[in-house]
């Protein structure tokens, strides 16, 4: 866990660096393993935003199962009784985990587009590793759009790094899905919970 920990230093601080290294590392392992750690901590602490009535939303969310969770908690509370806060935590890890295989596939597909040189497995360090940002801070209030900007950023460095993709195609790729992404996370993120918190 260590190793996971001083990852999410280097791809904050020194994200080229990083992806310089993870060239030559090989396995799935590792890569899963920092993805599952570093969900834990918005897992735990986005529900304690929430308690404070700060909902998860396009401005204080970085990603889309903190904002899915958000709406859709109050409903499994009434089903179940269990704490709608238990179950943003809950859905928030289980919806950003279970994205992981589409996010490695999605970023392979548009390597390959772009003409990338990389392997699935290096498509799966770019969509792990620039999440970092999100992963760690995405539950901090006013953040979240901030921390998915910074995103973007890491994974214009990781596709031109571990895909040899060029600077312009890899900006172009990613300015499209932040644009995507915004327009997913206003229609389904800002609009908020039709239960009131």
């Amino acid at each position: 866990m260590k190793t996971d920990f001083r990852k999410a230093w280097d791809a904050i601080a020194h994200p080229e660096l990083l992806f310089e290294k993870e060239r030559e590392v090989r396995g799935y392992w590792p890569v899963l393993r920092f993805y599952l750690v570093l969900n834990v901590i918005l897992a735990l602490l986005t529900p304690v935003v929430n308690w404070f009535h700060v909902p998860c939303d396009i401005v204080h969310a970085g990603t889309n199962a903190q904002m899915g969770a958000y709406v859709v908690a109050p409903h499994f509370e009434l089903l179940t009784g269990v704490s709608r806060y238990l179950w943003v935590g809950v859905l928030t890890y289980a919806g950003n985990v279970l994205k992981f295989p589409l996010l490695g596939a999605l970023f392979h597909v548009f390597a390959k587009i772009l003409r990338g040189q990389g392997t699935v497995l290096d498509s799966f360090k770019v969509s792990v590793y620039a999440t970092t940002p999100v992963l760690l801070f995405g539950w901090i209030p006013f953040f979240g759009l901030i921390s998915g900007l910074w995103v973007g950023y890491l994974y214009v460095i990781a596709l031109t790094k571990l895909h040899d993709v060029p600077w312009g195609p890899a900006i172009a790729l990613v300015n499209l899905l932040i644009g995507v992404q915004l327009v997913w996370a206003f229609l389904f993120g800002w609009l908020g919970s039709p239960t009131p918190w």
